[in-house]
């Protein structure tokens, strides 16, 4: 028999006066990279949930704020139930529970469009202050020539001065600078992947982990998913155009944002590496192989060429 717990409830999105909420406890998981962990479980009425503990209570919070903000959207997301107090010192989120196969093993063209017009939608609906957006330093650029400054002085060989990848960074900042100095942050998703959307048996994508979510440039939430593809070698494939042609409907992109485009990817893979260099992580091997794949892709102008 499974185990059955109470949990504080400490915000609700569904105007319960409960203040505790019973839950059947299953099958627990750890998540990759963050130190979370996520539990299945089943409420009092049968049906199926999901609590996802994050490391900390700071990061619950933030995911629990992001996730009522999308769902103000009407984007297909994992209902957010309630903010609990999983044990006496740790918070964690409790939503509905998504059934169906992640969008790594459905090859439908069609679902990749309408997640591009859901991310449209969030940029456009979700609401965001701008503080963060401007205290970080991003909208002067400030961030991002402090991160590339960094790097062509440390000790990791392919992203210091002399590297191709100082080289090509060097010929995208002036616009690139330029767009974030006249740009308005929007909600991004910021780690958006085929592994975060689950597709249902009616092929109805839904996008879920809103943990890594901040005030960032549309273009940014672009980039995250072509690294992604390029990540685990499906740039080539037309994932990316039939991402595109959800987003934008009628328009293409233009080369200033292409050029903006190819910033962010090479800018995001460069972070990535750097991270995983100074925590001497097992995951540098394969950070270094994704970012030559990155630089391959930006060196033989396949953004120019395929969107």
């Amino acid at each position: 028999m499974k185990d059955r717990e109470q949990f504080r409830i400490i915000d609700s999105s569904l105007g319960k006066k409960e203040n505790f909420v019973e839950l059947e406890i299953g099958e627990r998981l750890s998540v990759p990279f963050t130190g979370g962990e996520i539990i299945f479980a089943t409420d009092s009425l049968g049906e199926r949930v999901v609590i996802k503990k994050p490391r900390d209570d700071d990061q619950a919070k933030h995911e629990w704020d992001g996730l009522r903000r999308v769902e103000s959207t009407g984007i297909s997301i994992p209902r957010p139930i309630a903010l609990i107090s999983y044990s006496a010192d740790q918070l964690a989120i409790l939503s509905s529970f998504i059934e169906g196969d992640n969008l790594y093993y459905n090859p439908n063209p069609s679902i990749k469009s309408e997640v591009g017009r859901q991310v449209k939608s969030l940029h456009q609906n979700a609401q965001v202050e701008g503080g963060t957006w401007e205290s970080t330093g991003r909208s002067t650029f400030v961030y991002y020539d402090r991160y590339i400054f960094h790097w062509t002085h440390g000790g990791l060989k392919e992203l210091q001065a002399d590297s191709r990848t100082a080289s090509v960074l060097g010929k995208l900042i002036g616009t690139a600078s330029d767009f974030c100095q006249n740009s308005k942050p929007v909600f991004n998703h910021n780690d958006l992947h085929d592994g975060q959307i689950i597709v249902d048996g009616n092929n109805h994508p839904t996008i879920i982990d809103f943990g890594n979510w901040m005030e960032e440039t549309w273009l940014n939430e672009i980039g995250y998913h072509l690294f992604h593809l390029i990540r685990t070698d499906r740039a080539e494939t037309d994932d990316f155009s039939n991402f595109l042609n959800g987003y934008f409907k009628d328009r293409k992109m233009s080369d200033t944002e292409k050029s903006n485009l190819a910033f962010y990817l090479l800018f995001i893979s460069s972070r990535a590496l750097n991270y995983f260099y100074n925590r001497h992580s097992s995951y540098l091997s394969t950070a270094q192989e994704t970012h030559e794949k990155v630089l391959g892709h930006v060196d033989n102008e396949r953004i120019w060429k395929d969107i």
